[in-house]
Parts: C-alpha cells; sequence; structure tokens
C-alpha cells in the first residue's frame, strides 16, 4: 500500500463490507511506521464519500458485521 516506505498491504485484496445504508467500505489493515502513528498499523476504511483510520481495533475485526466494524473505536 505505501510502496515507498517497504510496507505493502497484508493481503492481497482488501476486506469489503455494506452498511444499513447500502455503502460499501472497503478496509484494509495497513502498517504506520511514522513518527506521528498512534500505533505500529491501523485499519483504514474508504467509501466514496469518507475516510477513516482506526487505530484501536480487535484482531478479529474481519469477521466483524459492517455496523460493528464501523462503531469500532468511534471515541477516538
Amino acid at each position: 500500500m505505501f510502496p515507498s516506505q517497504g510496507t505493502p498491504a497484508r493481503e492481497q485484496y482488501p476486506h469489503v463490507v455494506v452498511d444499513r445504508a447500502g455503502v460499501e467500505w472497503t478496509v484494509r489493515e495497513v502498517a504506520t511506521p511514522q513518527q506521528w502513528a498512534k500505533g505500529a498499523t491501523c485499519l483504514v476504511l474508504n467509501s466514496r464519500e469518507c475516510v477513516r483510520r482506526l487505530w484501536h481495533y480487535p484482531s478479529h475485526w474481519r469477521t466483524l458485521d459492517a455496523d460493528t466494524l464501523l462503531r469500532v473505536d468511534t471515541a477516538d
């Protein structure tokens, strides 16, 4: 995902979920080696109209339904 930093995406295909409103979200776990990062990795969720970065998420995030996944880390 960030070839210049030598950190390709861990998975060949992104995880895709659809929320209750029918919005499709692409979800990827990304390495974050930058000094400003809040952790070693984050989840990047993007739809046609929004991009979110989640710093705190469960290791089983791929098994969560769309609504649960989109509610993770909302306090941050």
